[in-house]
């Protein structure tokens, strides 16, 4: 499920603020186009002046009409800087509608979203614009209900290039190789090294581009004792150490596509050659004591931490996989390093996430954020694409008004936020995202909730392959197993399973989704 970050109303004052003192911002000389311009453009017919020709309908998933979120993320600006321009929120299921149902109840369920975003596309005012999620824009895009943007892109002098390669690469996979949206920001990670340690060690350092073979051979390599006789593992996968193991290296196994189990045939999917070479891989690794997985976390040793945990800065790993705004965590540590009793600042880098052979380019944590199309129907296309390219330009990004765990999309504005921060921005921007597996699959956790135990067995028998209790082969063989059951039953009446325990639902297969 989508995380909102929500912008308060004193903030949004604060952002018009600032539009009104930038130097060249949204210029007169800039307007969106007008409804006249779009005339022919318009499939449905000739668009006739008025109110109706100054409307943009957006549509989104779900949600309540005139959607606070999105409101003040994206419309509230643009109808600040535009007064003539009037923008109209409209979810295909409204939830305010369930707002005193109850949950169990057969009209709770019985709308499909996807079913219901299309009719939004029909009808004699369809939307204009679809903010939607990166799977909810592919299945948009098979349908036929949004449109290619290279033909507005070339009549403003729009460029992919302009955009992070991670992000139009990304796009692209989702349009069968043609951009149908843009989005202002997404998620990334990279590979954080620590310079100092690797040059003291003889280590060659990190690079763009590794393999996971290198990167977990310099982990080997830089795994060893520290000058007070305490161990420092190689990589993390995490900055601190993870309770599901499982979670923990996702990092490592998203870019690989494995999935748990495939729901159309009712089959679990985890006793595979690929499967047990990464489970292989990783025990020996953790045996190694190059990489911790599985361990108790460092922040439960008792005694006062000031890192909250964190290997990378706490010197017990050489590398770790972190987003952007690590970068920050790391800045504000060494500006207060003489007030942190026993640390040292350190020099640090950030390099590209390794790669696995035969799935070059795919990089782990790498998600769009919200996407922006154009309805294939719309009446308003050219002002349709005006305020795309408005919530999408480089002005915007410029005022970093992005969820901070995000990057902008524009290479100038990750430039300029890179060089603040002190990270290399391409270490971000070259990897194009994986399939989301993880959603999928917390998502059919959800819908049916006794799937949380998949989850749980195969937790517990992965520790018991990282502590060398079980050859990863065995053990994938009893989660098939299993899982096989989980997945067929036998349910009571109310579609629980009638073994084990009862489900919270506060506990899911991914719980970090």
């Amino acid at each position: 499920m989508r995380k909102r970050i929500r912008t308060p109303r004193a903030g949004i004052l604060s952002i018009f603020a600032a539009l009104l003192v930038l130097p060249g911002c949204f210029s007169e000389s800039d307007p969106p186009k007008r409804a006249e311009t779009a005339v022919e453009q318009a499939p449905g017919g000739p668009v006739e002046p008025g109110s109706e020709a100054d409307t943009l309908r957006i549509g989104i998933l779900s949600g309540e009409k005139g959607d606070r979120y999105y409101r003040e993320a994206y419309t509230d600006i643009y109808e600040y800087m535009y007064p003539d321009m009037r923008i109209e929120i409209v979810p295909a299921v409204d939830t305010s509608r369930y707002r005193y149902l109850d949950p169990d109840s057969k009209p709770y369920h019985s709308e499909a979203p996807l079913d219901e975003l299309g009719k939004l596309t029909e009808g004699e005012a369809p939307v204009d614009v679809m903010i939607l999620d990166s799977e909810t824009l592919r299945k948009a895009i098979d349908r036929g209900w949004t449109q290619p943007l290279a033909p507005f892109m070339q009549q403003t002098g729009e460029t992919e290039q302009a955009f992070a390669p991670a992000v139009i690469d990304g796009l692209k996979d989702l349009g069968g190789g043609t951009v149908h949206a843009l989005a202002p920001d997404y998620a990334s990670t990279a590979l954080y090294y620590n310079v100092d340690w690797f040059e003291r060690n003889g280590v060659k350092l990190p690079a763009d581009g590794m393999t996971w073979e290198e990167a977990f051979a310099r982990a080997r390599a830089a795994s060893g004792e520290d000058d007070k006789g305490g161990h420092v593992y190689g990589l993390s996968f995490t900055q601190t150490l993870a309770e599901d193991p499982l979670w923990g290296i996702r990092g490592y196994t998203d870019p690989l596509g494995l999935t748990t189990f495939d729901l159309e045939q009712s089959e679990m999917t985890v006793d595979t050659p690929e499967w047990e070479k990464v489970w292989t891989e990783l025990a020996a690794m953790v045996q190694q004591k190059a990489i911790p997985i599985g361990m108790q976390s460092a922040s439960d040793s008792g005694g006062y931490d000031p890192f909250g945990g964190d290997l990378f800065l706490g010197g017990k790993t050489a590398m770790t996989i972190a987003d952007s705004s690590y970068a920050a965590d790391l800045q504000t540590a060494a500006r207060n390093a003489q007030r942190i009793e026993g640390f040292e600042s350190f020099k640090w880098e950030t390099v590209t996430l390794p790669v696995h052979k035969g799935h070059e380019g795919i990089g782990a944590g790498v998600k769009l954020g919200d996407t922006f199309s154009i309805s294939a129907t719309s009446r308003h296309q050219q002002e349709a694409w005006e305020f795309i390219r408005f919530v999408t330009g480089e002005r915007m990004q410029a005022m970093e008004l992005h969820d901070p765990y995000r990057m902008p999309s524009r290479l100038s504005a990750i430039a300029s936020e890179a060089e603040k921060n002190g990270y290399r921005s391409e270490a971000f921007t070259q990897l194009r995202p994986a399939a989301p597996i993880a959603e999928r699959e917390e998502q059919a956790v959800e819908q049916n909730p006794q799937l949380w135990q998949i989850g749980d067995t195969g937790r517990s028998l992965f520790q018991r392959v990282l502590e060398g209790e079980l050859p990863a082969k065995r053990a994938l063989e009893q989660w098939q197993n299993d899982g096989r059951r989980f997945l067929k039953g036998p349910f009571t009446e109310d579609g629980t399973l009638a073994f084990g325990g009862p489900f919270s639902a506060a506990y899911r297969l991914y719980p970090w989704a």
